[in-house]
């Protein structure tokens, strides 16, 4: 069985790539800003991520999961150590300036099949070629989903909110019970369909 690894949903944390103006208005993190698609306002989440997080997001919780705004996920070292010192595959790790959390992303890929995969499509840019909007999938029907049950992995196509793309990261029920077994907290395994 696959499982969808999230936050148990008791926390959002603050705006990964995005913060609060002086007037209160929601705007990109100025070291992003040259990341910005002028037409949509969507930023580039690979090469803000490439380029580091900068020291105006700050981490401050005591769980082993959370999530950002963006639903971007956040682990503490504690989780990374366990990933690694298990050989667990499929996840990057990008240090968090002045804490002992990552940003999670799954660098394990899996090809999908955006008819099978129950995607809904909303609003194309004609400028960056993004939507506004790609919510409801993955499905597991529409990925090929990796041989190995020792890795994380998430879909090819990322889902889309208002203002970025994130990837939901999945794994086989042998790595949740990994994972199980070291009582993280803040953690959810919801089983994919």
């Amino acid at each position: 069985m696959i499982y969808a690894i999230e936050p148990d949903g008791s926390l959002r944390y603050e705006w990964l790539f995005f913060e609060d103006d002086e007037n209160g208005r929601l705007v990109v993190r100025e070291e992003y800003g040259d990341l910005v698609c002028p037409a949509c306002g969507k930023i580039d989440e690979a090469a803000a991520l490439a380029r580091g997080i900068g020291d105006g997001f700050r981490c401050r919780t005591d769980r082993d999961l959370v999530a950002t705004s963006e639903d971007w996920l956040c682990a503490s070292a504690r989780f990374r150590e366990f990933v690694e010192a298990s050989r667990l595959e499929g996840l990057g790790f990008v240090p968090v300036p002045h804490s002992d959390y990552h940003v999670v992303q799954p660098t394990t890929l899996v090809e999908t099949d955006e008819t099978a995969a129950g995607f809904e499509n909303h609003r194309l840019c004609g400028t960056c070629g993004r939507y506004s909007e790609r919510v409801a999938g993955p499905l597991l029907a529409g990925m090929q989903l990796p041989e190995s049950h020792s890795v994380f992995f998430g879909s090819s196509i990322a889902n889309e909110n208002v203002k970025v793309a994130y990837r939901p990261c999945f794994a086989h029920e042998d790595v949740i019970d990994l994972l199980k077994s070291r009582d993280f907290d803040g953690i959810d395994f919801v089983a994919a369909h």
